[in-house]
């Protein structure tokens, strides 16, 4: 039996790639015991979990109030592998010496570690972030990580090596998508950004850059697609940058995929990824890619004068002179040729079989 291992099933990147693998997994060895276990059962994307996938629910929010009852569920279960992320990557390392040493831990690391802490204001927290990834590093049989960045990184941060460890980019569902992409739309907007209403999203600095654009007569209008506990700071920023009638919020859309198709540019401001779905997607509709050039994948994904632009961290002025720069360019770059190549590189059976090549070697 193989496992998949989320705190909940919440809109988010992780979430989703591990959600995308399960459905592929299921689809593919449909004989197969699979089983999705969730930590608090909710979130949107538990529409998408086929009915014959059974799901199990420890009824526990974080990970480390999980410990237990995982170790009761694999003493019932007796899964050969559990494949986890995110807090669920806590739940399974801290409780690997208490569960049968034939059970196979993998853990996909779901960002990068050296600039998520610096999220942690507190010092205490901080090491006991830093102090988490190493236990997860001891602990898992296998490590996945999303891009050669975050592996080095991760290695760095936690001074341990991890046992064995691959790294696989993210996969994208090309047609889901691109069937998606097609639905109509009563709103188009040159640029799009995706992602949640967070610090690491940094899009105070996107809206200081839409300014400038302003200030400089650029024509331009952006629609942020997303949600979260900053939405009525970026609210109070618009209206004070008076750039309201450039930029809107649009919270949570099920459907992203039209206004990404319809955009010139995606727009990533944040201040690290580990591999960020949402651009890699953006790439597979044809859409290039404006990114801050952030600890994470970015700078492994973008390609200058073919598929997108990079810009500094946490720099108004300089994204603004990139987005201009970009929007005045956009005409040079080839959709159908940026969509071909992201196809070769990130498309689901692609990266399919490099997480089933690791899942089928461990399993019993």
């Amino acid at each position: 039996m193989i496992v998949f291992f989320l705190p909940n099933l919440q809109v988010g990147g992780a979430e989703r790639v591990m959600v995308n693998l399960l459905i592929a997994y299921h689809q593919k060895y449909p004989s197969s015991e699979i089983m999705l276990l969730l930590g608090e059962k909710r979130g949107d994307f538990l529409d998408e979990i086929p009915p014959s996938i059974p799901i199990q629910i420890l009824n526990k929010r974080r990970g480390l109030t999980a410990i237990f009852p995982f170790i009761k569920f694999c003493k019932k279960f007796k899964p050969d592998i559990v494949f986890s992320t995110l807090g669920s990557s806590v739940t399974t390392s801290l409780a690997k010496p208490f569960i049968s040493k034939k059970i196979t831990i993998i853990n996909r690391v779901g960002n990068t570690i050296g600039a998520e802490k610096y999220l942690y204001t507190n010092l205490f927290k901080r090491r006991g972030y830093i102090f988490a990834n190493q236990l997860i590093a001891k602990y898992s049989n296998h490590l996945i990580f999303q891009c050669e960045y975050m592996a080095k990184d991760y290695i760095n941060e936690t001074k341990v090596v991890p046992i064995s460890y691959s790294v696989i980019y993210n996969p994208v569902k090309v047609e889901h998508i691109s069937k998606k992409a097609e639905e109509n739309i009563s709103q188009f907007f040159n640029l799009i950004a995706v992602g949640r209403l967070q610090a690491q999203k940094d899009y105070s600095t996107l809206l200081k850059a839409c300014a400038h654009l302003k200030s400089n007569n650029i024509l331009f209008n952006l629609a942020i697609l997303g949600e979260g506990e900053l939405r009525k700071n970026l609210e109070i920023e618009i209206e004070n940058l008076e750039i309201s009638k450039e930029v809107k919020l649009m919270g949570y859309v099920k459907n992203p995929y039209p206004y990404i198709k319809n955009a010139d540019y995606l727009v990533s401001s944040s201040l690290f990824e580990g591999f960020s779905n949402v651009i890699i997607e953006a790439l597979c509709l044809g859409t290039p890619v404006i990114s801050t050039d952030c600890p994470g994948g970015n700078a492994e994904t973008l390609e200058k004068d073919f598929n997108g632009y990079l810009c500094k961290v946490g720099d108004a002025e300089d994204m603004a002179e990139i987005i201009n720069k970009a929007l005045n360019e956009r005409d040079s770059l080839n959709s159908d040729l940026i969509a071909e190549k992201a196809k070769e590189r990130y498309a689901e059976d692609v990266i399919f079989k490099a997480y089933d090549n690791i899942l089928s070697k461990n399993s019993k």
